[in-house]
């Protein structure tokens, strides 16, 4: 793929935008666990929220990533 080092960097911004979104929205939209034990949904709730940390995890590694090789085509 013909990218300059600049797009590498632009994506990676956008892909790293995604790690707060995703907490974002398993704040807003995950209830909280106290209501979770009250309704005996405390395993899905922690399965979700294992899914809501490993897509930040993911965003993060996957922006390092797209950064260093953006980085790397800036100084050639």
């Amino acid at each position: 793929m013909n990218r300059t080092g600049a797009g590498w960097i632009a994506a990676a911004v956008a892909v790293l935008g995604l790690a707060p979104a995703s907490l974002l929205f398993g704040m807003t939209l995950m209830p909280s666990r106290l209501a979770a034990v009250e309704r005996g949904t405390q395993v899905p709730w922690f399965l979700t929220w294992g899914l809501i940390w490993m897509t930040a995890l993911i965003a993060v590694t996957l922006g390092v990533f797209l950064i260093r090789i953006g980085v790397s085509q800036l100084r050639n």
